[in-house]
């Protein structure tokens, strides 16, 4: 069969057209590409730009792990004070636990851990270190297990009206390191609310 010339050439017009469309359709997802990445990584380097201009930054968080039968466990780390202005620790919360828990801040002194209802302090432009035998986050009357490598949303509220919001994993505390009796129970109960309370080292 013989096509005419101008069958030809509207063939070969149509062809060239849908080449030229398809193109344009691999232009345009090529393009979108782009432009989604470029995004992603715009997004991620401003938040990570946030993360590094706020007034105060948790580093190395950690739970300490505990079994169902011991009622508490502490929590470390490292807050940073970026600010030219001490800031207190108002309040802080570990996300999924039972109704009932307690949540105090504690220092220790001549092996006698103690709550401090007003707030753990950072320094101004210094750090905060939680950590064993001394100031640490504590989780009260929770009789729930935390097993290692679970995760906990840790939320810290602090006196200049920012928060900060971190998953933080539970571990095995290392060997050496304070414990806080076999029990999880306090050794002085009658000292709770402020009281001293004895520390047990292993």
């Amino acid at each position: 069969m013989k096509l005419n010339r101008t069958a030809t050439v509207l063939i070969a017009g149509s062809a060239a057209l849908t080449l030229a469309l398809a193109g344009c359709s691999s232009d345009d997802n090529t393009a979108a590409e782009v432009t989604e990445s470029a995004t992603s990584a715009a997004t991620e380097a401003t938040s990570e730009m946030e993360k590094n201009d706020a007034a105060v930054q948790l580093a190395d968080a950690y739970i300490k792990e505990k079994p169902a039968d011991k009622g508490m466990a502490a929590i470390f780390g490292t807050l940073t004070n970026n600010t030219d202005k001490d800031i207190k620790v108002s309040s802080f919360k570990l996300e999924g636990l039972k109704e009932g828990t307690k949540f105090e801040q504690h220092d220790t002194k001549d092996g006698k851990m103690f709550e401090v209802p007003e707030g753990l302090t950072i320094p101004a432009n210094g750090e905060l270190v939680l950590e064993p035998g001394s100031t640490h986050f504590m989780i009260m009357d929770n009789d729930e297990a935390m097993d290692v490598g679970a995760e906990y949303k840790l939320v810290i509220e602090l006196s200049d009206g920012s928060s900060i919001t971190q998953d933080v994993e539970v571990r095995v505390q290392p060997a050496g390191e304070e414990d806080y009796g076999n029990d999880g129970d306090l050794n002085n109960p009658e000292h709770m609310g402020g009281g001293e309370m004895d520390h047990s080292h292993h």
